[in-house]
C-alpha cells in the first residue's frame, strides 16, 4: 500500500546549505567562530560543553561542586534532517558532520533517526568506524545523544527537507511537479529547489534539462518524428516506440499496466533503437540501460518503481543454455510482467510480521531480448515486436542517435512535461475515458482480438500519441493538418503491430502446445498408443503412434514393439464417425511433462486447467454430464480389451495431421 504522507518541503534557491557555525561563551551568548567543526574553543550549553575539541558533560556533585568529564573525543553537529520519500514509505535521516579533537575531519554521514535515538548509541562507530572514540557506559551514550541534539539546535531548529527517490509526477503544495534527477518540472519550467536522488549507477542518468522553446523545440520535434521511419519496412516498430515515449509521462493520469517486448537475434539493433526511446528521459544510450537481466528480480522491480512516469528498459533477455538458469530467468520475467499487468508487487512481511513495502513497475517498460517469455497469459500483457538484421535503417538511426546525444530529446520531453503540468487534473479525468472509447472501437473493428488485453494496449498507445501531437501542435512545431495525418499514420502502424500478435499467442497457447508435444512424444518413441481391441499396434500408421519395427516373427508376420508408456488407445473409424484416440489423462500428462523437461522447457499449466482449455477449444470429442455439479465431465466410460475405463476422447486426425 502506497503511503502518501505530505512531505515537509521548503522550496529554496539552493538545496545546498553550508554548515552553521556557532560559538558560544560560557554564558551561552553568541560570539562567532568554530561551532560544530570541532573548535578547540571552550563553549557551554546547558549541562554540556566543548572543551579541547570534544564534548563534555557537567554534573553537580553532592557537595555542590561541579565535575566535568568527557563523553567522547570529537564534536559533531546535525546540519539537516532529511525525509527520504521512495514512493512507498518515508524514512528520516540526520545528516551529521564532525571533527575529532586532534583536527581530523569526520566525513558527512546520513544516520537513520531510529539509529540516532536508539538506546544502543552505536551509530558513530557504525558510520565512522574506529575514527571516533566514545567513553564507556550507557549513560554516556545517552548524554552524548542529548548533547548533540541540544548543540545542533543552539542557533535555530535543524533545517528539514524532503529528498525524493523516484521520478514522475508528485503533487507538492497543491501543484503538480514532475520529479527528475535535475530537480522538478512544473508549468513554470525546471526548478532546482526540489531534491531528487535516484541512487548510483545508470539510474542517476534520469535527468531532464530546461525545456526547449521556439525553433529549438521545432527542430527537436522534427528529429523525434524520425522514429516513425527508423524501420521503413516495419513502421509499426517506430510508431510503437514514439507512442511509448508519449504515453510514459501520463502514467499518473492512467496507470500503464502493460509492457513492450522487442526481440530479435544479435545484430538486429533492438537495443540501439530502444535506447532512442529511453534517451527522451535522460543521458542514455545502448550501453547505459538502467537495468538488465543479470540484475536480481528485487532490484529490477525497485528500479522500475523508481522510474515512475518514464521509459524503463531491461535489456538482453537471453536464457542460458543451463536449464536451471533459463528457468530462473523465465521466472523473473513472469514475475515482472505479471506485476506490471496487475499493478501490484509481491507482498512481504518482516520478522515481526509487519507488512513491508511492495515495489512494482510504474514505468513504461520496454524489454529487449533474443527470446520470448513463456505463457499465453504473460504475452497478453505485452506488445511483442520482432526485429531482423535488415529492418533498421542505419542512416535514420544515426540521425536519431546524434539528436539524442545533443540532448534534443530530453529538452523536448521537458517542454512536453511543462505543457502537461497545468493539464494534469483534467487529464486524470479525461484520459481513462478516451482509452475506454478507443478500446471499444478496436474491439468492434476486431483488429486487436489476439487477447482480451490487446485492445486496451492499443487504446493506451493511441491516446498517448494523440496528446503528444496536441502538444506539438500547440507549441507550433506542427500544424493541425500534420497532426491529423501523423495520428492516422500511427494508428495504421499500430493496427499492423496488433494484427501480428495472434501468432505469438498461438505459439504460447498451452492447449495447442500440449498437442504438439504429444505428437512429438509419439513420433520420437517416448510413448505409444495401442489398439483398443488387442492392445497391439494400430493398423493405420503404427510408427506415428509410437511403435517400431521388430522384424519378422516365427510364423512370418511382421512384429511391432511399443515404445515408452501406453498413453491411450486407438479406435478405428466406424461408419461416418472419425477414428478416435482414447487418452489416459494422468499418464499422458505425466509423459508430456517429462518430455518437455528433456527439451529444456517447462509445461506451465496444471492438468485440470489443461483439460478445460482443450474442452473450451472444442478439442475433446465426447463428454458426459456430471449430475452432481451440472457440468460436463471430460472423461467417458469405454471398453478397452474387455475392461471398462474412463478416457478422454480426441479426434485421431488432430494428432495425425502433422505427422
Amino acid at each position: 500500500m502506497i503511503v502518501n504522507n505530505p512531505p515537509i518541503l521548503e522550496l529554496v534557491n539552493s538545496a545546498k546549505k553550508p554548515p552553521r557555525k556557532i560559538t558560544l561563551n560560557k554564558d551561552n551568548s553568541k560570539s562567532g567562530g568554530g561551532g560544530g567543526s570541532g573548535s578547540s574553543k571552550n563553549k557551554s550549553f546547558g549541562s554540556y560543553s566543548i572543551k579541547n575539541g570534544a564534548f563534555h558533560q557537567s554534573k553537580e556533585l553532592r557537595d555542590g561542586s561541579i565535575a566535568e568529564f568527557p563523553l567522547c573525543d570529537f564534536t559533531c553537529e546535525i546540519i539537516e534532517e532529511i525525509t527520504a520519500d521512495d514512493g512507498v514509505e518515508s524514512n528520516n535521516f540526520l545528516r551529521i558532520v564532525g571533527k575529532r579533537a586532534d583536527g581530523l575531519i569526520l566525513p558527512s554521514i546520513d544516520v537513520p533517526i531510529k539509529n540516532f535515538y536508539s538506546n544502543l548509541g552505536n551509530w558513530p562507530n557504525e558510520h565512522w568506524g574506529t575514527l571516533p572514540f566514545i567513553h564507556t557506559g550507557a549513560a554516556k551514550k545517552d548524554n552524548l545523544r542529548a548533547c548533540i541534539h541540544l548543540y545542533s539546535n543552539l542557533n535555530n531548529d535543524v533545517p528539514r527537507h524532503t529528498v525524493f527517490k523516484y521520478t514522475g509526477w508528485k503533487k507538492i503544495n497543491d501543484k503538480w511537479h514532475y520529479l527528475t534527477g535535475s530537480g522538478a518540472i512544473t508549468e513554470e519550467g525546471l526548478i532546482n529547489g526540489v531534491a531528487v536522488e535516484l541512487g548510483s549507477g545508470h539510474m542517476g542518468k534520469y535527468q531532464l534539462p530546461v525545456p526547449l522553446v521556439g525553433e529549438d523545440l521545432k527542430q527537436a520535434a522534427n528529429d523525434a518524428l524520425l522514429l516513425l521511419a527508423v524501420c521503413p519496412n516495419k513502421r509499426s516498430i517506430g510508431a510503437t516506440l514514439l507512442a511509448a515515449v508519449a504515453r510514459a509521462p501520463l502514467g499518473e493520469a492512467a496507470c500503464i499496466d502493460f509492457a513492450i517486448w522487442i526481440h530479435g537475434l544479435t545484430g538486429s539493433k533492438k537495443s540501439a533503437i530502444s535506447a532512442i526511446a529511453l534517451a527522451f528521459y535522460g543521458d542514455f544510450n545502448a550501453r547505459s540501460f538502467p537495468s538488465n537481466w543479470s540484475d536480481t528480480v528485487n532490484d529490477a522491480e525497485a528500479k522500475s518503481f523508481q522510474a515512475k512516469d518514464g521509459i524503463f528498459i531491461i535489456d538482453d533477455f537471453k536464457p542460458s543454455v543451463s536449464s536451471i538458469e533459463a528457468g530462473k530467468l523465465h521466472a523473473m520475467a513472469e514475475r515482472i510482467v505479471r506485476n506490471t499487468g496487475n499493478q501490484a508487487g509481491r507482498g512481504r512481511r518482516g520478522s515481526s510480521m509487519e507488512v513491508n513495502a511492495a515495489y512494482f513497475n510504474r514505468s513504461m517498460m520496454i524489454i529487449t531480448g533474443e527470446d520470448l517469455p513463456k505463457g499465453q497469459s504473460l504475452l497478453g500483457r505485452l506488445l511483442v515486436l520482432e526485429l531482423t538484421s535488415t529492418d533498421v535503417n542505419n542512416a535514420t538511426l544515426t540521425l536519431l542517435q546524434h539528436a539524442a546525444a545533443a540532448s534534443k530529446f530530453t529538452g523536448l520531453m521537458s517542454a512536453y512535461i511543462k505543457w502537461l503540468a497545468p493539464r494534469m487534473e483534467q487529464l486524470k479525468k479525461d484520459l481513462p475515458k478516451n482509452i475506454e472509447l478507443l478500446r471499444n472501437s478496436a474491439l468492434s473493428e476486431g483488429f486487436a482480438s489476439s487477447h482480451p488485453r490487446a485492445s486496451e494496449i492499443y487504446a493506451n498507445l493511441v491516446a498517448g500519441s494523440s496528446i503528444f501531437l496536441g502538444f506539438l501542435e500547440d507549441s507550433g512545431a506542427i500544424d493541425s493538418d500534420q497532426s491529423h495525418k501523423l495520428l492516422l499514420s500511427i494508428e495504421t502502424d499500430l493496427i499492423q503491430a496488433f494484427s501480428e500478435q495472434g501468432e505469438y499467442q498461438a505459439d504460447q497457447d498451452e492447449a495447442l502446445r500440449f498437442l504438439q508435444l504429444l505428437k512429438a512424444v509419439l513420433s520420437s518413441g517416448s510413448g505409444h498408443i495401442a489398439c483398443r481391441l488387442n492392445q497391439g499396434a494400430p493398423e493405420v500408421r503404427p510408427f506415428a503412434w509410437g511403435w517400431r519395427d521388430a522384424g519378422i516373427n516365427k510364423i512370418g508376420d511382421k512384429d511391432m514393439n511399443p515404445m515408452g508408456d501406453c498413453l491411450g488407445w486407438y479406435c478405428n473409424a466406424s461408419g461416418t464417425a472419425s477414428p478416435e484416440v482414447w487418452l489416459q489423462q494422468e499418464t499422458v500428462f505425466k509423459v508430456v511433462q517429462q518430455f518437455a523437461r528433456t527439451q529444456g522447457e517447462t509445461f506451465l499449466m496444471s492438468s485440470g486447467t489443461l483439460w478445460r482449455r482443450l474442452h473450451e477449444k472444442g478439442l475433446i470429442s465426447k463428454t458426459e454430464i456430471d449430475s452432481t455439479r451440472n457440468k460436463p465431465r471430460l472423461t467417458v466410460k469405454r471398453v478397452v480389451a474387455g475392461n471398462s475405463k474412463r478416457v478422454m476422447i480426441i479426434n485421431a486426425d488432430i494428432i495425425e495431421s502433422d505427422n
